[in-house]
């Protein structure tokens, strides 16, 4: 089983502050990310959920030639 992130570890995933749980809440529910709300109405998630996420948008996304790419990675260069 996967161990919760820390404040400061789901803060640098959202981008929000540490204290700044609404912000948090608002950025993961934008990307899917689900969680759990802790008694302090902070949100409580592990990897397994972020990762589960990230496969599941990007799975559901139509795949094109590259569409999965980085932006500003050109394949077109390669030939």
């Amino acid at each position: 089983m996967s161990k919760l992130l820390t404040k400061h570890e789901i803060a640098r995933l959202t981008g929000a502050g540490v204290n700044n749980t609404e912000e948090q809440k608002r950025v993961l529910d934008a990307n899917k990310i689900p969680y759990v709300l802790k008694k302090d109405q902070s949100p409580a998630l592990t990897w397994d959920m972020v990762n589960q996420a990230t496969l599941a948008r990007s799975a559901s996304k139509p795949t094109l030639a590259g569409a999965n790419l980085p932006e500003g990675f050109n394949l077109g260069a390669a030939n």
